[in-house]
Parts: structure tokens; sequence; C-alpha cells
């Protein structure tokens, strides 16, 4: 949607030097419609990018991490357009999203349609013998900043590549209102409004320092400079069957 109404945006963000992945054309849970439908979504945003930009897009993260065991046919998508991995998978299964058994390591796969991915799953950390999400943006936020600090330790001491994304909003310096970017014939309560507001701005100032400490104290790569290493180091392709 950013790309549609700003592709000024875009153009700035990779002229900088940044790599621009995927993320859907309308934001819309990819558990919710159809092969058909996903195909079309996909489809449309990888056109409306590489219009844009001019290069190849590599990567994809699906809205609210929704590819799980009934739609695992998006990893083929995703590959017969031509992109190199995805990190849409959380593995440990929360009430919106995740694959509770899914591997958490980076892995090459082999797909159904022949084709292959590199699945970059999101950052889980073990915890009294349960996986705990920590990858970044609203698990950060609510982690005090001693703990940040001690999981990034503890994965990289048991060699695991910590990954982290963030949302925008995450950095921005004003107090959010959800209110107002609802559309107009949208009705929702008081109470959704309060709960709304108080999930995107609970503890966002406390970003800017975690951040900072992780930038300044570990060496970080784009998820395509991963995905072609996991790829170069892969001695034999992981089959990943569909549901």
């Amino acid at each position: 949607m950013l790309a549609r109404y700003r592709p000024d945006l875009v153009k700035k963000i990779d002229n900088c030097g940044h790599e621009i992945a995927m993320h859907g054309d309308n934001h819309v849970a990819m558990q919710q419609i159809t092969r058909k439908k996903a195909t079309a979504d996909l489809t449309e945003a990888h056109s409306l990018i590489t219009d844009i930009t001019g290069r190849p897009v590599y990567g994809y993260r699906a809205p609210c991490f929704s590819i799980d065991h009934e739609n695992l046919y998006i990893l083929e998508c995703l590959a017969e357009l031509g992109l190199q991995y995805d990190s849409s998978i959380f593995p440990v299964k929360l009430p919106r999203y995740g694959i509770d058994d899914f591997d958490p390591r980076n892995r090459l796969y082999q797909l159904p349609n022949g084709l292959d991915i590199v699945e970059l799953p999101l950052t889980v950390w073990p915890l009294l013998g349960r996986r705990v999400p920590v990858a970044g943006g609203g698990y950060i936020r609510l982690m005090p900043s001693i703990l940040v600090k001690k999981i990034f330790r503890d994965l990289l001491k048991n060699d695991v590549s910590p990954m982290i994304y963030m949302h925008p909003y995450e950095f921005d310096s004003d107090r959010l209102n959800s209110a107002a970017n609802f559309p107009p014939d949208t009705s929702f309560s008081r109470w959704q409004v309060a709960k709304s507001n108080f999930k995107w701005n609970v503890f966002r100032k406390s970003i800017y320092g975690k951040i900072d400490f992780l930038l300044r104290n570990y060496e970080f790569v784009t998820c395509k400079e991963k995905a072609d290493d996991v790829r170069s180091n892969s001695r034999c392709k992981t089959v990943l069957e569909r549901a």
C-alpha cells in the first residue's frame, strides 16, 4: 500500500542501499484468502515494487506472520515469482500465527513444485522447555533492556543468529492514535480504540535504547545476505511437503 501511494519513499529507501522485500499487496492475513487470491496478491506486490525500483525482489514476509500448516503453498508461489527466501514463519504456535513444530533454524527447503526457497524463521528463545518469541516489534518493546541483552548473549552463545523485525511506528516520536487510521465507515467502541492505542504505544520510547545497544554491540546483515549464506552452506535441501 505504501509503495502504491508513496513510490518516492520506496525509491528513496532503495537509493540509500537498503534491501526492499515484499509484505503483500493489501496486508491481509494469508489464512483468510484462497490460494488463487494469495497468488494474485503476491504477483501484484511483486510487479509494483520491481516497477518502482527496477531491481529484483528476493524476499517476503507475510502480514501477521500468516503462513502456517494450512497454506505452505505460499512458499511455492514465492519461488515461482523468483523470490529466494521467506521470513514469515514463527516456529511456535501463538494465538494468531505460528507453527509449533517448525524447525527454528534457517534452512533451504525443496518445495513440492520442484523449486526451492530459504526459510528464515522468526527468532524464539528456549525458556522452561518452551519456545518464547523474542524477534522484535512488540516483543522487544515489552521486554526489559536487561532481558534483551541476556537473550542476545544466550542465542549467540548457542550459535543462533537472531532475527530482528521492527514496525516503522515503533520509532515514531509522537503518541499514536489508532482511531485516526480507521476508515470513516468503521465503527469501534471506546474500549477497542483504547486497547489498540495501548498496544501501539506501551513502552515505545524504550525502543531507542534497546536498538542502539544492539547496533553498537553486534554485527547485522540483511535477510538477503543471510539467505545467500544459508543457500551456499546447505549440503542438502529439506523436503517441505504440502499440508
